[in-house]
C-alpha cells in the first residue's frame, strides 16, 4: 500500500495550471507543505525538525486547494507518495 497523510503549513500560495491535451483540459495545482515535528534529544533538550514536501493535486482537488488555501494556511492531505 502506498498511502500517506501529511499535515503542515503551505510555504507559498498554490500554483494552479491548466494542461491541454488535444480537446481535454486538466487542472493541476502544485504546492509545498512544511511539516514540523518536535522531539526530545538524548540529553533532555528539545528540538524541532521541519520537512518540506512537494505536492501535486489534480482536477477538482486542485481547484479546491487553489480556491480555499493560501500561504501559511494549515492543510492535511491524504494521498500516495511518488519519489522522483
Amino acid at each position: 500500500m502506498n498511502i500517506v497523510h501529511i499535515s503542515g503549513a503551505l510555504t507559498k500560495a498554490p500554483e494552479l495550471k491548466n494542461i491541454t491535451n488535444g480537446e481535454k483540459t486538466t487542472t493541476v495545482v502544485n504546492f509545498v507543505i512544511a511539516s514540523s515535528r518536535r522531539f526530545r534529544k538524548k540529553d533532555g533538550s528539545s528540538d524541532e525538525e521541519t520537512t518540506f514536501v512537494n505536492c501535486e493535486a489534480w482536477d477538482s482537488g486542485a481547484e479546491t486547494i487553489a480556491k480555499w488555501f493560501n500561504k501559511g494556511d494549515n492543510i492535511i492531505i491524504h494521498g500516495s507518495l511518488k519519489n522522483e
